[in-house]
């Protein structure tokens, strides 16, 4: 797993025009990017848009990130201040200017959310990992559960070749594996 120290590494290779630990953090980062550009109401156009300019200012700004703890919410705060952009030079979306409070509260509102946003990140992020390193049945299992919209236990039983009565047990058996990997990082608690 990718920790801060990894990340800040992983930023110092980016600095240095390393093209595999750029597709690596542009992987790694994406659904928060996107999160952020979803969650002020865009089509799928303005966020791809969202998504090309945070990552553009980060590439022109590796040299400003200081550690790969601060990155996450600096993405965050990137993309919500993109997609504000888009919404103020568009007439299909709400104003910024609809806000009933300060611009201190606002800007206190967008920064919280960002918070936000980068830990359910980080979080997810490290729930993929998790999931991948644990594999084969038990990984499709909890994928298909949680993660696949639409699949009933039927069908689930099916594609796994498992009596519908095992699911239950099986999942049990899983979640405590996963957790159990999760718990040997150092990410979580």
């Amino acid at each position: 797993m990718v920790g801060n120290e990894d990340l800040s590494r992983l930023l110092a290779k980016c600095a240095n025009k390393d093209q595999r630990a750029w597709a690596q953090l542009v992987e790694r980062f994406s659904p928060l990017v996107y999160s952020v550009a979803r969650r002020h109401r865009l089509n799928q156009d303005d966020c791809a848009d969202v998504f090309q300019a945070t990552f553009k200012a980060l590439y022109e700004n590796l040299d400003r990130i200081n550690s790969g703890q601060a990155l996450p919410k600096w993405l965050a705060v990137t993309a919500a201040n993109q997609a504000r952009r888009i919404i103020r030079t568009s007439k299909h979306h709400a104003s910024v200017d609809d806000f009933e409070g300060t611009v201190e509260e606002l800007m206190l509102s967008e920064d919280a959310l960002a918070e936000k946003e980068a830990i359910a990140a980080s979080q997810a992020h490290y729930l993929r990992e998790g999931l991948q390193r644990l594999g084969g049945k038990c990984a499709k299992l909890l994928s298909l559960l949680y993660l696949q919209d639409g699949w009933s236990y039927e069908a689930i039983a099916s594609q796994l070749a498992i009596p519908i009565g095992s699911l239950g047990p099986t999942r049990a058996r899983c979640l405590f594996k996963l957790r159990s990997l999760l718990d040997q990082s150092i990410f979580l608690p």
